[in-house]
């Protein structure tokens, strides 16, 4: 059996984060590893509290985790903050993790901050270990200070990011009303796309498509493909949701 370890924090409501994560990757049938970075305070629709935990205690999360069953894809989602950056990057680094998958999270669905003010810099030694980075238009907004509007926005921001940090990025176009994404790998651009499903929060979609991802490439597909795949996991997510009064979901998977 293949491995993948996910590093993130731990959303108490079970709908984001590392049990988002977990559920995507053993639903693919693979064994999901895990580094926690935080631990959070939560329900579906709002962030109560967000505590780091120590740098040291991430390292070495990392390291158990290559002591047997060695993953084949590192997922990476909230860090928090500047120093436990430094330490995910340094550990996976020495490591020599390969394919690494970063969702790089700056703050909740509803806008609660996950990543401290001046940390931004410090995820750019870990673009540069990637395999591909999966930011939404906000995300990708911030990581470049610029605004973006639009397909040809979205493509020129996408080969922006390439360009800056040498590693495939896909930009999410949620936020834009679009169904596609935009995929600027070494072999081109590709927008990629699957039928919408109409309704749904978007809390923990993030999570599970780059989650999916993640899994795809364990799995042996190439990055197109993977995306591909991955988007049609999220769909099935998001269609067995579980509507809450919240207006929040719990999506599950495809088994």
């Amino acid at each position: 059996m293949k491995a993948v370890l996910a590093i993130a924090g731990l959303d108490s409501s079970g709908g984001a984060g590392l049990a988002q994560d977990v559920a995507t990757i053993s639903g693919m049938g693979l064994h999901p590893k895990v580094a926690a970075t935080a631990v959070t305070a939560q329900s579906l629709a709002v962030v109560h509290a967000v505590t780091p935990l120590a740098p040291e205690l991430v390292q070495q999360q990392i390291c158990a985790a290559f002591e047997d069953l060695v993953p084949s894809v590192v997922k990476i989602g909230m860090l928090g903050t500047g120093k436990i950056v430094a330490a995910v990057a340094k550990s996976l680094d020495e490591l020599h993790a390969q394919n690494i998958v970063v969702d790089p999270v700056l703050a909740s669905t509803t806008g609660a901050l996950l990543l401290e003010e001046g940390a931004q810099d410090a995820l750019f030694s870990l673009f540069r270990l990637a395999a591909v980075m999966t930011p939404n238009v906000p995300e990708a907004e911030k990581l470049l200070g610029q605004e973006i509007s639009g397909r040809q926005g979205m493509e020129e921001a996408a080969r922006s990011l390439r360009q800056r940090f040498d590693c495939a990025v896909l930009i999410k176009g949620g936020h834009l009303g679009l169904t596609e994404d935009c995929l600027v790998w070494d072999e081109g651009t590709a927008w990629i796309g699957v039928p919408a499903v109409s309704g749904g929060s978007a809390h923990g979609t993030g999570c599970m498509l780059s989650s999916a991802i993640a899994s795809e490439l364990a799995l042996g597909r190439s990055l197109p493909d993977a995306v591909h795949e991955a988007k049609l996991v999220l769909r099935h997510g998001l269609e067995t949701k579980t509507a809450l009064p919240e207006g929040a979901y719990l999506g599950l998977p495809r088994s």
